[in-house]
């Protein structure tokens, strides 16, 4: 199985303007994946991995869809009952990123959030 993640980002600003464009293909050597669509609320909520023996890539996508920017998901790593973020999402924002061992979990800026969690094995 192989994963091709294609990333590209154009932005102007104050008469700056840049764009970035990058494809990278990884061959994942376990054909495993998990997708869930849990519900957050405002305390920090492991995200299950059971089924998966090594973490590869995970493509996240709030599924919010509220228009109002402060309604966010924050994800990133969990150690003990602490969640160290790594990203927030507003509605309907997508992240893209490779997973480190660990667990992982998110939490929602208010209650009944949901996110879009794929993670494919490494």
């Amino acid at each position: 199985m192989s994963a091709t993640v294609n990333v590209s980002l154009s932005f102007q600003k104050s008469g700056i303007s840049e764009s970035f464009s990058s494809a990278q293909t990884a061959t994942m050597e376990v054909a495993g994946y998990k997708v869930q669509s849990p519900t957050f609320g405002t305390a920090a909520s492991q995200i299950s991995t059971a089924t998966i023996n090594t973490l590869g890539y995970a493509y996240l996508r709030s599924l919010v869809t509220t228009t109002q920017t402060t309604c966010t998901l924050t994800f990133g790593r969990l150690d003990g009952a602490t969640l160290h973020p790594v990203v927030k999402l507003r509605p309907g924002e997508p992240a893209m990123l490779r997973l480190a061992p660990g667990n992982y979990a998110a939490q929602a800026a208010a209650e009944g959030y949901r996110l879009l969690v794929a993670i494919l094995e490494d």
